[in-house]
C-alpha cells in the first residue's frame, strides 16, 4: 500500500482509536494507576483533532482548523500529565494555560490575520516541542529504577520526535507552499511529516503501554514481597536480604545481628478493640521501629505481631542491643488509635504495649539465614522468661557482658553530667636534677557507689561512644584552671601535659578549643602540652601537621605518647613539629632483663636527641631502670618508682616538699615512704 498523507493521516486515527480503547481497559480494571486514564483522554482528543483535520472540505474552517489544533494540543498535554501523574510528580492545572489558550489564541489570529499555511503548521510544531521537552524533564527526574530501560526509550524517542518537528519548521520555512488547501499535496514538504508522525505514534503509545505493563508487574512484586497492612518487607523479602547481607559481610569480614521482636500484650488489645484497632497498633508500630533504623537497616512482618530487624555492619555486639533498647522504650509509651470498635461503636482510646527481643548475631551465632532466624526466636522466648519488656542474646554470657556495658555506658553519661570525673597528676622528673618539672593530666572516675573507676574500666567505651570528646575538653579545662591556681599560689612554673584523644583530633577543632580554654583560664600556653598518640597522627598525615603547626603556633609544646609501639617512623617525626617523645612503658617494663628493649630504648633516645627532642621515659617503676636511662642520656621520666597518679591535693603536698627540700635524695625518700604500691605493674593512664 501506497503512504501518502490521507493514508498515514487515516492509519494514525486508527492507532489512536485502538490505543484509546486499550487505555481505557487498563484505567477501568486498575483504578489507582492515573497514567492511563490521562492517556485515553489524549488519544481521544488526538482522533478527534486529526479527524477534524481530514474533513477540511466537508465540515466549516473554524471546526477543520481551530478546534481540530486545538483538539491536538490538549491532547500533547494530556499526555504530558499523565506522564507526570504516572510518575508520581506535581501537577498544576493552571499550566494548561501554558499550552491550549495560547495555541487556540494564535491559531484564530493566523486564521483571521495572518491565513498562511506554513504559519499555522509552524505553531502546530512549536508546541508539541514545548510539550516534549516537559515530558523529557519528568520523566528524567523521577525514573524509577525498576522501569530504567522503559523510560529511557521513552525519552529516546521523544526526544527524536522534537528533531522531526525541528525539521519540520525549518522545511516550512525555506520551502514554498500554496496557501489555498490545508492538507498538503504529495509535492508538499508534509508528506514525509505525516509518515514519519505516524510511526512515532504508534511506537510511543507502544512504550506507554510497556510502561504500564512493568508498573504493574512491579506492584505484582511488590505484593508478593511485603506486608499487605504494613507495606513492610515480608519473610521472603527478609530472607533474600539476609542471604545478601551474609554473603557481604562474609568478604568484608563484619558484624550483622538479627532481632526478633514480639509485642507483649497485643493479643488483649486486639481482642478488646477489635481487628480494625489492632490493624491500626501494627501500622504505628512499624512507624516507631522504622524511625530508629538507619537506611542501611531492615525491618520486616513476619506475621500477627511478630516483627525482625535486620542491622547490617555493625562494630560491635552492644549495638544491637543499644538499638533493641531504643525500640523497646519507644513501644512501651502510649499509642493512641483514633479507629473505633465498630461492633461496640466506641471511640479511639490510649492504649500501652511493650516488646521483648530475641538478637542473634553473625558471625557469632549462626552463618545461615534460617539458623540465626532461629536462634533470634529462642532468645526472644528468653527475653520473656525473663520478664517481658526486655532484650535477650542467644548466648547468655553475651547477654550479661553487653547489659553491664551498656549500663556502664550510662553511667559514664550521668557521671559527666553529676562531675564525678577527676584529674589526677603523675609527677615527671627531670632525669639530671631529679626534680619534679611537671605532671601528666590523667582521668579518674569517682563513683560514689563504686568508689574509683580505673580509666581502663570506661576509656575504651568512651572512645567507642564519642564521650571521649567531652570529657577530654572537661580535662584540658581543668587542668589549666588547677595549674593556674598553682601559679597563683606561688609554685614554680611546671608543664601540664594532657592526652588528646584520636577522636578530638579527627572530630572537633582542636586549635579552637585550646585557644578558648587558656583564654578562659589564664593558664600559660608555654605550659601546657599535648600528647598525641602515633595512631591519631598517622590517620591524616597533612590535616595533622596543620593542627600541630597551629597549636605550636599559640606556643603549646607538643608530645608524641607511647613512642615506639607504633610506625615509629622518621619520616613523619621530620615532618611533624614536636617538642617530646615518650618511650612506652613496654620497653621499659623488661630492664635490664630484656637486652631487646634495652637496645630498642636506647636507639629511641638517641634518635630523639639527633632530632632535637626531649625523650621522657613511662612507667619507670625500679633504681635499675631509672639508671640505665641516666647512664643513655634519657632527659626525664614517669611512673610508681617516684609516685603513682594523685589528686591535685597530693600532687601540690609534693611541690610543698620538693621546695622545701633542696635535696633530691630527701625528696626521693619522702616519696618512697608516703606513698604506697609502688611497684604495682598495671599500666596506669
Amino acid at each position: 500500500m501506497k503512504l501518502d498523507i490521507f493514508t498515514s493521516l487515516i492509519n494514525l486515527l486508527i492507532v489512536y482509536m485502538v490505543f484509546a480503547i486499550a487505555f481505557a481497559i487498563t484505567a477501568r480494571r486498575h483504578p489507582n494507576l492515573d497514567g492511563p486514564r490521562h492517556w485515553l483522554f489524549a488519544c481521544l482528543a488526538l482522533f478527534t483533532g486529526y479527524l477534524g483535520l481530514g474533513l477540511r472540505d466537508v465540515i466549516p474552517d473554524i471546526l477543520s482548523i481551530v478546534v481540530a489544533n486545538s483538539l491536538i494540543l490538549t491532547g500533547g498535554v494530556f499526555l504530558w500529565t499523565g506522564i507526570r501523574r504516572f510518575f508520581g510528580l506535581r501537577w498544576h492545572w493552571s499550566l494548561f494555560a501554558l499550552f491550549v489558550l495560547p495555541g487556540t489564541v494564535l491559531l484564530s489570529l493566523f486564521m483571521t490575520v495572518w491565513p498562511s499555511i506554513p504559519a499555522r503548521q509552524i505553531i502546530m510544531s512549536v508546541f508539541p516541542i514545548l510539550i516534549s521537552l516537559f515530558a523529557i524533564r519528568d520523566v528524567y527526574q523521577q525514573r524509577s529504577f525498576a522501569l530504567i530501560m522503559e523510560t529511557n526509550l521513552f525519552i529516546g524517542f521523544v526526544g527524536t520526535e522534537i528533531v522531526m518537528h525541528f525539521i519540520r519548521i525549518t522545511t516550512l520555512m525555506m520551502v514554498p507552499v500554496s496557501t489555498d488547501s490545508y492538507l498538503l499535496g504529495q509535492d508538499q514538504p508534509d508528506k514525509l511529516f505525516f509518515i514519519v508522525l505516524f510511526m512515532l505514534s504508534t511506537i510511543r503509545l507502544l512504550i506507554l503501554v510497556t510502561l504500564v505493563s512493568a508498573r504493574l508487574q512491579d506492584e505484582l512484586n511488590q505484593l508478593a514481597s511485603l506486608d499487605p497492612l504494613t507495606q513492610l518487607p515480608n519473610r521472603r523479602l527478609l530472607l533474600q536480604r539476609l542471604k545478601h547481607g551474609i554473603n557481604r559481610e562474609r568478604r568484608s569480614g563484619k558484624q550483622m545481628a538479627l532481632l526478633m521482636l514480639d509485642l507483649d500484650r497485643f493479643k488483649t488489645v486486639n481482642d478488646k478493640l477489635g481487628h480494625t484497632a489492632g490493624d491500626e497498633l501494627l501500622q504505628q508500630v512499624s512507624g516507631r521501629i522504622q524511625s530508629r533504623l538507619r537506611e542501611a537497616d531492615t525491618v520486616a512482618r513476619l506475621g500477627g505481631d511478630e516483627f525482625i530487624v535486620l542491622l547490617e555492619d555493625i562494630a560491635h555486639p552492644e549495638d544491637a542491643a543499644r538499638v533493641a533498647e531504643e525500640i523497646i522504650a519507644d513501644l512501651s509509651r502510649p499509642f493512641q488509635l483514633l479507629r473505633s470498635n465498630e461492633a461496640d461503636h466506641e471511640p479511639g482510646r490510649d492504649v500501652q504495649i511493650g516488646a521483648s527481643i530475641g538478637i542473634s548475631l553473625y558471625p557469632q551465632h549462626a552463618d545461615s539465614p534460617e539458623l540465626l532466624m532461629e536462634q533470634a526466636d529462642t532468645a526472644m522466648y528468653e527475653a520473656k522468661q525473663a520478664g517481658r519488656g526486655c532484650y535477650a542474646y542467644f548466648s547468655e554470657e553475651l547477654t550479661i557482658a553487653v547489659r553491664k556495658r551498656i549500663n556502664l555506658e550510662d553511667r559514664l553519661r550521668h557521671a559527666i553530667e553529676l562531675q564525678e570525673l577527676r584529674v589526677f597528676y603523675q609527677p615527671q622528673i627531670d632525669i639530671a636534677s631529679n626534680r619534679i618539672i611537671g605532671a601528666e593530666a590523667l582521668v579518674r572516675w569517682q563513683s560514689p557507689t563504686e568508689g574509683l573507676i580505673p580509666p581502663l574500666h570506661f576509656i575504651p567505651i568512651a572512645e567507642e561512644t564519642g564521650l571521649i570528646i567531652a570529657i577530654g575538653e572537661w580535662v584540658l579545662r581543668e587542668t589549666c584552671r588547677q595549674g593556674q591556681c598553682w601559679l597563683a599560689d606561688g609554685f614554680l612554673p611546671l608543664t601540664l601535659a594532657v592526652n588528646v584523644s584520636p577522636q578530638q583530633f579527627r572530630r572537633c577543632d582542636i586549635n579552637a578549643l585550646v585557644a578558648k580554654v587558656l583564654a578562659e583560664t589564664g593558664f600559660p600556653a608555654g605550659q601546657l602540652e599535648l600528647e598525641m598518640t602515633e595512631s591519631g597522627l598517622m590517620d591524616n598525615q597533612d590535616k595533622a601537621v596543620e593542627v600541630l603547626n597551629n597549636l605550636r603556633n599559640q606556643g603549646i609544646r607538643l608530645a608524641i605518647d607511647d613512642f615506639g609501639t607504633g610506625y615509629s617512623s622518621l619520616a613523619y617525626l621530620k615532618r611533624f613539629p614536636l617538642d617530646v617523645l615518650k618511650i612506652d612503658k613496654s620497653f621499659i617494663d623488661d630492664i635490664p632483663h630484656l637486652q631487646d628493649d634495652m637496645e630498642i630504648t636506647a636507639t629511641i633516645i638517641a634518635m630523639g636527641h639527633i632530632l632535637g627532642f626531649k625523650v621522657l621515659a613511662e612507667g619507670v617503676e625500679t633504681q635499675d631502670q631509672l639508671d640505665f636511662l641516666r647512664m643513655k642520656g634519657c632527659d626525664a621520666y614517669q611512673g610508681y618508682f617516684t609516685s603513682k597518679p594523685v589528686p591535685a591535693e597530693d600532687f601540690a603536698e609534693l611541690l610543698r616538699a620538693q621546695h622545701k627540700s633542696g635535696e633530691s635524695l630527701f625528696l626521693r625518700q619522702l616519696l618512697w615512704a608516703s606513698l604506697p604500691n609502688k611497684r604495682q605493674k598495671s599500666r596506669d593512664r
